[in-house]
This record gives structure tokens, C-alpha cells and sequence, in this order.
């Protein structure tokens, strides 16, 4: 494990202190290029989504690895570069297809809807918490969303 490596798997540890796929994960993340906002957001799904296990599955069998993929190769179950690999190209994705809810495509909800603009508002609201834990208060201002009630 390199340096940043080593501070991503202490940040998602603060949040599941004993997921034994945290190292593997974190190694995923930074081999696959994620820069530092795009990491603190895979945390955020990852725990979310899967609790940093690599190989849980869930939607009646459909939802693949930590970050609960669909329409993905069931190798992403024992493969974190694979997994993290196929989820960063998804959440860049998703940043892109709806700006002001980020994380709402990557879901799977409809952007501009309510339920888009909470499932983003969660992710992002953890991603924050991560980020003020890596980087001090001033890591991260974010907004409420239009649509969601604190």
C-alpha cells in the first residue's frame, strides 16, 4: 500500500472499522486513478452501498460487489481493481449526465427527481463527512439540494 492508499483505507475505517476487503479497496481506488473527490465519493458508495464488502451481492442477485453494480461480470466479486474499475467509470458518468445531483444516475434514479436529489444528497453528505475527517472543515460546502428536507 502506498501513502494514499494508506489514507483512503484509514477513512473508509473510520466508518466499518473491520471490513476485511478495506486494503484491497482502498488499492483499487488509487491504481484506478480516482482523484481525491472522486475517492471520497467511492468510499461514500462503497460503504453505503455494500459496507466494503467486495463480494456481496444484492437486487434479488443483480447488484454485484461493494458498489452494488448492475450489468457487471460477477468476477467484480473477488476482483476490487475490477469492481472499483467499472464503478469510477460509472460515477464519472453519472457527474456527468446530472451536475446537480451527482451521485443520482449512479442509483439508478431518474435525475431531477425527489428520489434522485436524496439518494445524491446522502452520498454527497457522507462523502463530505469523509473529506472534513481527511482534509479539515474547510474540505467541503455543500449546499442543501432543492427538494430535500434536512
Amino acid at each position: 500500500m502506498n501513502l494514499d492508499s494508506i489514507i483512503i483505507a484509514l477513512l473508509m475505517r473510520t466508518l466499518s472499522p473491520h471490513a476485511p476487503d478495506i486494503p484491497a479497496l482502498a488499492d483499487a481506488i488509487v491504481g484506478e486513478g480516482a482523484t481525491w473527490e472522486e475517492a471520497v465519493l467511492m468510499v461514500a458508495v462503497a460503504y453505503r452501498e455494500g459496507s466494503f464488502q467486495l463480494g456481496v451481492v444484492g437486487d434479488q442477485g443483480r447488484a454485484l460487489c461493494t458498489y452494488q453494480l448492475h450489468a457487471a461480470p460477477r468476477a467484480v466479486l473477488t476482483d476490487a481493481r475490477l469492481c472499483t474499475r467499472i464503478a469510477l467509470h460509472r460515477l464519472r458518468d453519472a457527474r456527468r449526465l446530472c451536475p446537480a445531483q451527482p451521485l443520482a444516475a449512479y442509483a439508478g434514479a431518474r435525475c431531477g427527481t425527489p428520489l434522485a436529489a436524496r439518494i445524491s444528497y446522502d452520498r454527497l453528505r457522507l462523502a463530505c463527512k469523509v473529506a472534513r475527517r481527511a482534509f479539515g472543515e474547510a474540505a467541503c460546502g455543500m449546499p442543501t439540494p432543492v427538494g430535500v428536507a434536512r
